[in-house]
């Protein structure tokens, strides 16, 4: 297989990615709620749980909650050639900093699909708690938090990893360290993520908001992959250091 059609297969499968976990964004934390609809959280246990996670998923069901964390999370290996290709824009790949940026976007991929499937879990205790007899409600919110706690850190630890790692991209970018014109650094996920922050504000309240709002890091993702595919001329072999 020629260099540059590692290139193209490296896009399909990071589009791939890209596309399979927005589903599953969608499918397990895609939900626009008013917490107020839920005054046993809203009220009762205000004090007890993070309220806008609590009331997130007890509209979905069981087997949709379950959908949306396993095709991500059985799918986070189709990214791997996507950071790949990312490391194949720098015009010099023996550097140490570009190993590091290339090395802190594996572990990214390593920690997403535990910080992703954690919010099946989250969201089916609370879902327990909302369905049961409110003797059993102190233990169950004991156990919601530990996994809260565990969601909060594996899911933050991967996309602050994700995000720091393309905060670096894009400076390579703007300092003229990759084959990309200068202003691509604007373009990067992190970017992308940002500029669809607005749109929480914007749109009003709907299923539309709530995906756009659980698949933002995605939706970048996605977006990032078919811009570099089909708005800049692939790299070659020649112009980076192997």
């Amino acid at each position: 297989m020629n260099y540059q059609t590692k290139l193209k297969w490296a896009f399909i499968s990071g589009i791939t990615a890209a596309i399979c976990w927005i589903v599953g964004d969608i499918y397990v934390a895609g939900f626009d709620v008013d917490p107020k609809n839920y005054p046993l959280f809203y009220i009762t246990y205000s004090e007890k749980v993070d309220v806008g996670l609590a009331t997130l998923m007890l509209e979905g069901s069981t087997n949709r909650l379950m959908f949306g964390a396993l095709i991500a999370a059985m799918t986070a290996t189709l990214f791997l050639p996507g950071v790949w290709l990312v490391y194949q824009y720098m015009l010099d790949r023996n550097t140490w900093y570009a190993r590091g940026t290339y090395y802190l976007l594996i572990i990214s991929v390593m920690l997403m699909p535990l910080g992703h499937a954690v919010f099946y879990f989250t969201g089916e205790i609370y879902k327990a708690i909302y369905n049961t007899d409110p003797v059993a409600h102190p233990y169950l919110l004991k156990i919601a938090a530990g996994f809260q706690k565990t969601m909060f850190i594996t899911w933050g630890t991967a996309i602050i990893t994700m995000l720091i790692a393309y905060l670096i991209f894009s400076i390579f970018i703007f300092a003229g360290k990759t084959n990309l014109p200068k202003w691509a650094g604007l373009i990067s996920p992190l970017f992308l993520t940002i500029y669809q922050l607005p749109l929480k504000l914007i749109l009003p309240p709907s299923e539309l908001r709530g995906w756009i709002g659980a698949a933002a890091f995605n939706i970048s993702y996605l977006i990032f992959f078919l811009l570099l595919w089909f708005c800049f001329k692939l790299p070659s072999e020649k112009e980076t250091s192997q």
